[in-house]
Order: C-alpha cells, then sequence, then structure tokens
C-alpha cells in the first residue's frame, strides 16, 4: 500500500493526460506549448521557490549527484556494447544510447521523489527535499548535452558544431540556471520580497501536475513504431540496469537510505520524451525513439515500485 500511495497517483494523473490528448481537450500543439511553459517557467520558479532564501549545503546533493553521473557513464558504456553486438546502424546508437541514459528525470522523477519524501516523513524531509533538487538539475544538463552530443556524433557532425550544441545546452538550460540562481542568494543571504516570492511559489505550483498531463498528452501523439527489440534492450538499460549499476556505487559512496531512494529513483525514470523530438530535429532513429519513450514508460511503474519497496 504504501507504494501504491506514491507511485499510482503520479501515473494516474499521467492517464489523464493520455484521456484528455485521446478525446482532444488536448492537441499536439497545446501539448507542445504547455511542455514549454512547463520546462522553461513552471519548473525553474519551482526550483527557485523550494531552494532560494533556505541555508543549505550542497555537499550531500553533490554526492548524490556524483553517484548518479557515474552509474549514468557506466551504463553508457554497456549500452554501446550492446549496441554493437545489436549491430545497429551509424543512425540508430546515438538513439540507443541517448534512450538508454536520459531519464524523465523533472516530469516524472520529480513528482515520485516528492510523493515518496512527503510519504517518509521525518526531520530532514525538508533538507531531503532540497538534495533531490539540486543534485537533479546537473544531471539533467549532462544527460541532455550527452544526448544531443551522442546524435550529433551518430550523423558526423563535426567537432565545432558539437562544441557549438553543448556550449549552448549548457547556457541556457533553465532548470541549471534556476538552481544556481537560487543556491547563490540562500549562500548570500539574498530573499525577494514577500509577495515576490509568493508569485514564483504560485507559478511553481503549476509545475509537476501540469508536467504530468504533458507526459501523458505526450504519449498519446508518439506512435509506437516499430524496433521493438532494441527499444526492449534501450528500456531495460534505462530503467533497469541503471538503477542496479548505481545501487552498489551509492553503497560505496556512503550515501543513507533516504539519498539511496533518491538517486535510484531518479535512475528508473522511463526515457525522456523529448528524446522521440530531439531524434527528429537532429537526424536520429525516429521510430527507436518512439518506441523506447512508449515502452520505457510503461515499464518505469514496475521499476519504480521495486525502487520504492526495496530501498
Amino acid at each position: 500500500m504504501h507504494v501504491l500511495t506514491i507511485v499510482l497517483p503520479v501515473f494516474a494523473v499521467i492517464l489523464l493526460g493520455i484521456l484528455l490528448a485521446r478525446f482532444r481537450f488536448l492537441s499536439a500543439p497545446l501539448i507542445a506549448e504547455l511542455n514549454r511553459l512547463t520546462y522553461f517557467v513552471g519548473l525553474p520558479a519551482y526550483l527557485f521557490s523550494s531552494l532560494a532564501g533556505v541555508a543549505f549545503g550542497g555537499g550531500r546533493a553533490a554526492l548524490v549527484f556524483g553517484v548518479m553521473a557515474a552509474a549514468t557513464l557506466v551504463t553508457l558504456a554497456l549500452g554501446y556494447g550492446v549496441a554493437r553486438v545489436r549491430g545497429l546502424g551509424p543512425e540508430s546508437i546515438g538513439t540507443f544510447l541517448h534512450a538508454a541514459i536520459r531519464g524523465n528525470l523533472a516530469f516524472v522523477g520529480l513528482p515520485v521523489v516528492s510523493l515518496a519524501l512527503v510519504a517518509h516523513g521525518g526531520p530532514n524531509t525538508e533538507t531531503l527535499h532540497q538534495v533531490a533538487l539540486i543534485a537533479m538539475a546537473p544531471l539533467v544538463v549532462i544527460t541532455n548535452t550527452l544526448g544531443v552530443l551522442l546524435l550529433l556524433v551518430g550523423r558526423g557532425t563535426t567537432r565545432a558544431a558539437v562544441l557549438r550544441s553543448i556550449g549552448w545546452q549548457l547556457a541556457t538550460n533553465p532548470l541549471l540556471l534556476a538552481t544556481g540562481v537560487a543556491v547563490a542568494c540562500a549562500g548570500v543571504g539574498l530573499r525577494l520580497p514577500g509577495w515576490l516570492a509568493q508569485s514564483v511559489g504560485i507559478v511553481g505550483q503549476m509545475a509537476l501536475p501540469l508536467a504530468l498531463l504533458c507526459i501523458g498528452g505526450t504519449l498519446m501523439v508518439t506512435p509506437l513504431r516499430g524496433k521493438r527489440t532494441a527499444a526492449v534492450l534501450a528500456s531495460a538499460l534505462k530503467i533497469a540496469v541503471l538503477p542496479l549499476v548505481a545501487w552498489p556505487i551509492c553503497r560505496w559512496a556512503g550515501l543513507s537510505p533516504d539519498e539511496t531512494r533518491i538517486a535510484l529513483l531518479f535512475l528508473a525514470c522511463p526515457t525522456a520524451a523529448a528524446s522521440f523530438t530531439l531524434a527528429g530535429k537532429l537526424g536520429g532513429d525516429e521510430a527507436l525513439a518512439a518506441s523506447s519513450v512508449v515502452l520505457s514508460t510503461a515499464l518505469s511503474v514496475l521499476s519504480l515500485s521495486a525502487v520504492l519497496a526495496l530501498v
């Protein structure tokens, strides 16, 4: 019951998004605009309002981030081996690896982690929430950047273009910018006026429910296009192998049970829906990307539940 009260509400809202798209309350253009609104406005406001003005040291967050980043790199190497054994073509390898490492951290992971922290309670809940937010933001940037890099290299793009793309990703990522500004404000003791802080908080409150509705709507308009064997392998790497790789690293790094749960929940998330859009823009394998998004999202109910039950 404890697991169900955390996982089911998240996927019930995702299902609502699917139904709203199915019955045309959400059109494809509207879903795209709501995704942009959530990613560039709602989530940054949520991160800023949760972190700004709080006296907090980021050492534990850096450790959690380091564990997740290390596990991601190990899984990337494993995924490359699997792709070579499967004989995937150059246009598919980048998409396969992208799907295997880039999780839906902000739109799925953050709601699940937030509910899990509330369910477990305890005097350190607020601090753990801050740890989760600060650890998540740079991981989003790294996996986004790696995803772009893999797709560009797969199509033989020049080194200069790759470096420009990576630089742009780092300079414009709204989650990283919001987290950096909030931590800086907290570090120097700068607080927003009460009315402005409340306004930012109100905007941030739309982020999590709207993100889940957008995931459901995106799934409805993202077709299961084939390449299913490769998509199953990519999904297995993302939602099963990645958290399994991270588990011993968590123990070696000395993470607490709560910190381990945060790291594994983020890593057990499904492939980011944006990987399908990015594959289309950068000449990747759209069929493989679409199938990986749909399959990993459906199967992540099991992976997230397993983490909550076992950790």
